[in-house]
């Protein structure tokens, strides 16, 4: 292992637990200090190459669908004449410039995490930091909900400033975390720390409240319960344990699940789950307010779904959502509506179908190659992979009412969560 491959490793290592910390790092100073934190630990791999003079870089082909969204930017910022007022595609040319720079950095640390977490010890070691960081992210979310906004005054969301974005954030934590114990790659010294560790991430993910976090708990426990499966064994003794061990399972989840559920205290979800139907439109805005809501999703849908008809192609720019919908808006601006509330919808607004259809060779290369890997018989191997997948499905599924792969942090966790399971990595401990 060179001394340039330890720094940059621990780098990497380093921006998964400190992007979380200044509200998920989604304002400008923040961003732009992180954008710069990746440009320059580039710059030092690219100084060790030309020392070197060697380049190894990871063949992920994830990075391909990466690049071409990138392209996607570069495309709507080009100068046009039969834009109407703009002179560009993009409603906003200085949003998508600023976007296709943060894309890069993304893209950057994509390259960099599947090329220098790539030996089974570098994967371990970044596995149980995730897990780390989520739980003490958990902690101080639980401690705020006791002691108000001591300690952070925008919300009492672990350094998050809405409840969704931390709910995703330990909903990714939650599955990689699962995903090592249902895959048995958990030592059975360690069982009773990661059964205490997934309590807290539960405990904190109840507590936040969201909805959309607990409906992707749930998903991604079923998909865990499908993807984990062990492989065939021949002995029927074995099956019997099998057997055993599901149900116990089943069982410990059932508890774990009511029990924290009891300690944490349900009120704020249960009442979020009661004004669905405030949310989605179905009671006048008075009664909205009340509520507590600031936005109706079911608005904001048919209004960028409208938004995304007139502009089918290439989008209205990346970046520039918020620019475009207020010609949309059905709450005359009452309404300040600065994404989605669904990065589906969002990716097909900015990008139109030309960018849906990346997403979706994303997605697709994902979940493929993920599955592909999680066929090794390399059993910590195997549970990584897992988890890491179970992981990238929570934050699937809760991006169709929120927008937590916007969030910085949640986005970079997810880019990480990706390499992981889709990344050949070598046996030795090497990098």
């Amino acid at each position: 292992m060179t001394i340039p491959s330890r720094i940059i490793f621990s780098a990497l290592l380093l921006l998964l637990v400190l992007t979380p910390l200044p509200y998920g790092t989604v304002e400008v100073w923040s961003v732009t200090l992180w954008e710069l934190l990746i440009f320059a630990i580039t710059l030092v791999w690219g100084i060790s190459v030309v020392i070197e003079g060697r380049l190894s870089v990871s063949n992920n082909p994830l990075t391909l669908t990466l690049l071409a969204l990138l392209l996607v930017a570069v495309v709507q910022l080009l100068p046009v004449l039969s834009a109407g007022d703009r002179h560009t595609l993009s409603y906003d040319a200085n949003a998508t410039f600023q976007t296709a720079i943060k894309l890069l950095a993304f893209i950057l640390f994509f390259i960099l995490f599947a090329t220098f977490v790539n030996t089974d010890q570098r994967s371990s070691i970044a596995v149980n930091l995730i897990i780390g960081v989520a739980f003490i992210i958990a902690i101080i979310g639980i401690g705020q909900s006791y002691i108000g906004k001591a300690l952070w005054q925008r919300g009492t969301f672990g350094p998050f400033v809405n409840r969704n974005h931390f709910a995703g954030f330990l909903e990714m934590g939650l599955g990689l975390a699962g995903g090592l114990l249902a895959g048995r790659g958990v030592k059975r010294e360690r069982l009773a720390i990661y059964i205490c560790v997934i309590v807290v991430l539960l405990a904190g993910l109840v507590v936040s409240a969201s909805r959309g976090g607990m409906l992707s708990f749930v998903a991604s426990a079923i998909f865990l319960a499908i993807v984990a499966r062990p492989e065939r064994e021949a002995e029927e003794q074995k099956k019997s344990r099998t057997i055993l061990r599901t149900v116990a399972a089943a069982v410990l989840f059932i508890v774990m699940t009511g029990g924290v559920m009891l300690l944490a205290g349900p009120e704020d979800l249960m009442t979020n789950f009661s004004n669905i139907s405030v949310e989605q439109g179905t009671e006048t805005g008075a009664a909205a307010r009340q509520a507590g809501e600031l936005f109706s999703r079911r608005d904001i849908w048919g209004a960028t779904t409208q938004l995304i008809k007139d502009h089918p192609l290439i989008g209205t720019g990346l970046g520039a959502f918020q620019m475009a919908y207020p010609r949309y808006d059905p709450s005359s601006g009452l309404q300040r509506v600065e994404q989605a509330h669904n990065d589906y919808l969002q990716i097909l607004a900015d990008a139109g179908l030309i960018g849906g259809l990346i997403a979706l060779a994303f997605i697709a290369l994902l979940f493929s190659r993920g599955f592909a890997a999680a066929r090794n018989r390399d059993r910590p191997r195997r549970a990584i992979v897992i988890g890491a997948l179970t992981a990238c499905f929570a934050i699937a599924v809760h991006s169709f009412v929120d927008f937590n792969l916007q969030v910085t942090a949640n986005a970079q966790l997810f880019l990480a969560l990706a390499a992981l399971a889709t990344t050949r990595r070598l046996h030795s401990h090497q990098g």
